[in-house]
């Protein structure tokens, strides 16, 4: 099948990075891909251009990015009527409205794919006109996205989600994919314990209720390392609120370019996040074999639980299984390699790339 696929960047987030393991095992399959990026990659961010690149037969890059900007979808539109794509695959809503803006012009028209990466009107960061703007967009987007041949949801809850706002609206569920390392129980540490945050820092991420944590502690013998990029005036507002330049046990990393090699420094790896479409990070902390704590909600208390990892439901929660991941750590390897062997269990059995993989493949072929 000629496939191309429609994206908003190839900056290294989660959709984007979900998109360059789709086209490698589309390409292993035989599949003719292309890639459109219709807007610039974030600046503090690595961009996934060359690794496309590598894999793709074509990546366009859209001239006039801007989602309002007549060029970008006269380019959108010559590059589909040229090429003649048998799928057309969008992820994120600038690329649904683009692609909807131009198909009923296209004389050979795709089967529509539709990715849904999250729960769009749900995060806490932001304005409040903007939160209002996406409130009275988000009965535009459904309208769009029910004009697709199929939509894929990227867990259960951005399924009960859309359905909130359209009950007839049908979808399928295909989780993000996650290749766990080989399983590696957890060593003895006599030294510091080291607490790991990765994921963009702002509000919605629970950022700063990681940073009150961590200060309530008060244990010399712990560091917390943050990977991540954040607009600078929320960095230097909670630089100011929690006094972060007086506090040699807490790191900025800034964006994480080496993942693999962020995960070998901690021991425990902490996800606050209030809302998330799937927690793909989670994910990728579990699959490097490490304790994991996140907060109880969707869709994060569906990967762990108590066999896996620990959940919290409060502040004061936090701190108390904060403290007995610690402990755990240090004075109970038994419990923690057993949690490990667990994760890893969970991840081949629901997370592989095997069976989620047909799932896509089979949309392609009858959605």
């Amino acid at each position: 099948m000629k496939i191309c696929h429609v994206i908003n960047s190839l900056s290294g987030g989660g959709a984007e990075t979900h998109l360059l393991d789709l086209v490698k095992a589309q390409r292993n399959e035989g599949h003719e891909l292309y890639v459109i990026s219709i807007g610039p990659d974030k600046k503090n961010m690595a961009s996934l251009e060359s690794q496309f690149k590598e894999i793709v037969n074509k990546v366009y890059r859209l001239n006039a990015p801007r989602l309002f900007n007549p060029i970008s979808y006269r380019t959108l539109f010559n590059i589909q009527k040229k090429m003649g794509f048998d799928i057309v695959h969008t992820h994120q809503p600038r690329s649904d409205s683009m692609f909807y803006a131009i198909n009923s012009f296209l004389n050979h028209k795709p089967k529509w794919i539709v990715s849904i990466h999250g729960k769009y009107d749900t995060y806490l960061e932001g304005k409040a006109s903007f939160k209002l703007l996406k409130k009275f967009l988000m009965p535009l987007l459904v309208f769009i996205w029910r004009k697709s041949n199929h939509i894929i949801c990227i867990s259960s809850e951005v399924g009960t989600w859309l359905s909130d706002y359209s009950a007839e609206i049908k979808f399928s569920v295909v989780n993000y994919w996650i290749e766990p390392s080989p399983f590696k129980e957890m060593e003895d540490n006599n030294s510091k314990i080291n607490i790991g945050f990765l994921g963009r820092i702002n509000k919605n991420k629970g950022i700063e209720d990681l940073l009150k944590l961590f200060l309530d502690l008060n244990n010399d013998n712990l560091q917390l390392l943050i990977g991540g990029i954040g607009k600078k005036s929320y960095l230097d507002k909670i630089n100011y609120k929690f006094q972060l330049d007086k506090n040699s046990n807490i790191q900025f990393l800034d964006y994480v370019n080496d993942k693999k090699e962020f995960f070998s420094k901690i021991h425990l790896f902490v996800f606050p996040s209030y809302s998330e479409g799937l927690g793909l990070v989670l994910l990728e902390a579990m699959s490097h074999s490490k304790i994991c704590i996140t907060r109880n909600v969707l869709p994060m208390n569906t990967i762990l639980n108590s066999e896996i990892g620990f959940l919290f439901d409060n502040q004061r929660d936090f701190k108390e299984k904060i403290e007995s991941a610690i402990d755990m750590i240090k004075n109970d390897k038994t419990t923690a390699n057993k949690k490990l062997l667990n994760q890893y269990n969970l991840l081949n059995e629901k997370y592989s790339m095997e069976v989620l993989f047909k799932k896509i493949e089979s949309i392609y072929i009858n959605g």
